[in-house]
């Protein structure tokens, strides 16, 4: 029966450690997360639609004392040069969307993290208040077997008064034990969004070595934004040296005959095509004109200064991207070690654990064969719940250990779809 309850317990503990992201992937906290990023998706979109081309009616009407003039048709622009406006916005709603999604996965693996710390929280809260219980039930016995040795003259009045003291600070324990576990389950609900009752979570299995966690350096979303940023300086920097070198120059092109006017016109600068088809009802006229006109900035202190900042600032970013690899490396590594020191000490509390359920047995044993009395049974069992308590601590140590190497590491602790 016993190894039947625990595989029923150890199967709803898995259960529950894969439900914890999928709570944290519903609470409201992510959900304002992916707000966000939903918004950088849109406006990726947005700078999409402005690659395609643009329809819109015309109309013209002038009239003086000599001649009237009115002609109707539609007319738009098409960006057509890599060097457009609209190629620039899109690159730059890429590289924000892209910044959205490291934000997103660092922020969400900070909330769950912190949900992972209210969970353990309220988790042990519950392995407190049993052990508070079992504190009292102990000191109670304490008192009573005072009382009865004083009635036989084995203990003094003084003895009484001290057993009554600590069954006093043993319910003022089992008191703040109940409030802390209240607290507790309230913290988490509102950080889940939900009520949970918590259970054990299953420990992590196969640790990434040294080496593996390091050579995830660049999965960290610090290092990917400060690369992002490092992009963003140099588009900057290329686009200014773009507009430096490029002559500003536009060029036109118009037929007009039976009433039928078709316009083109390029711009050089934002890299647009313009179109228009009209048709002149009053006042036509007839005949073809080519404009061409181009202007290269010989002289441009504003540009040439403008030039200068932009590339200081790609080599402040260059900066920030060494000191993210080397911070990075230095956080991969504490990580690492304080996991392998988690471990250890778990070591030590199963260690701890299985001397305190020796004593408890010997404790039993020495009561069934008439050597031993109730009282060092509970005091035994108060050991022993102890003991799993500190061995519950530890686990909760190495769970927050692991997750937040992970996190290091650059893995999405909560998966799933964004």
């Amino acid at each position: 029966m016993r190894k039947v309850w625990w595989i029923l317990f150890l199967s709803s503990a898995l259960a529950q450690g894969a439900e914890l992201a999928s709570w944290v992937r519903e609470s409201p906290g992510y959900a304002a997360l992916r707000a966000q990023r939903a918004e950088a998706a849109l406006a990726l979109e947005a700078a999409r639609a402005g690659l395609l081309p643009t329809l819109a009616p015309q109309v013209d009407y002038a009239k003086t004392s000599l001649s009237e003039n009115l002609s109707l048709g539609l007319g738009g622009s098409l960006a057509v040069l890599p060097w457009s406006d609209a190629q620039d916005a899109l690159a730059a709603a890429a590289r924000a969307l892209k910044q959205a999604d490291l934000e997103l996965k660092a922020e969400g693996n900070a909330l769950f993290l912190e949900a992972l710390g209210r969970y353990l929280e309220a988790w042990l809260a519950e392995l407190d208040l049993a052990l508070a219980e079992k504190r009292v039930a102990l000191n109670e016995a304490q008192l009573a077997a005072a009382k009865a040795q004083e009635a036989q003259g084995q203990a003094t009045f003084k003895d009484v008064l001290e057993a009554e003291s600590a069954l006093a600070e043993a319910k003022a324990s089992l008191f703040a034990a109940q409030n802390a576990r209240a607290l507790a389950s309230a913290r988490l609900e509102r950080i889940l969004g939900r009520a949970v009752a918590p259970k054990a979570l299953p420990l992590p299995q196969d640790p990434p070595s040294l080496e593996e966690a390091l050579a995830a350096l660049e999965n960290r979303p610090d290092v990917a934004l400060a690369r992002l940023r490092l992009e963003e300086a140099e588009a900057a920097l290329a686009q200014a040296s773009r507009d430096r070198a490029l002559p500003q120059g536009s060029f036109s092109l118009s037929l007009a005959q039976g009433g039928l006017d078709l316009s083109l016109s390029l711009d050089l600068g934002a890299g647009a095509l313009g179109y228009a088809l009209g048709y002149t009802a009053l006042g036509a006229a007839e005949g073809t004109s080519l404009r061409a006109g181009a202007s290269l900035p010989l002289f441009a202190p504003v540009q040439e200064a403008n030039q200068k900042v932009l590339e200081n600032r790609v080599a402040q970013a260059k900066l920030a991207l060494e000191a993210a690899l080397k911070d990075g490396e230095l956080d991969l590594r504490q990580k690492h070690q304080a996991r392998l020191l988690a471990e250890a000490q778990l070591a030590a509390a199963e260690t701890s654990l299985k001397a305190a359920e020796a004593s408890l047995e010997t404790a039993k044993k020495r009561l069934q064969a008439g050597t031993g009395t109730r009282l060092e049974v509970l005091q035994a069992e108060v050991g022993l719940l102890q003991a799993q308590r500190t061995l519950e601590q530890a686990k909760a140590n190495l769970l927050q250990a692991h997750y937040a190497l992970m996190d290091a590491m650059g893995i999405d602790l909560l998966g799933g779809e964004r």
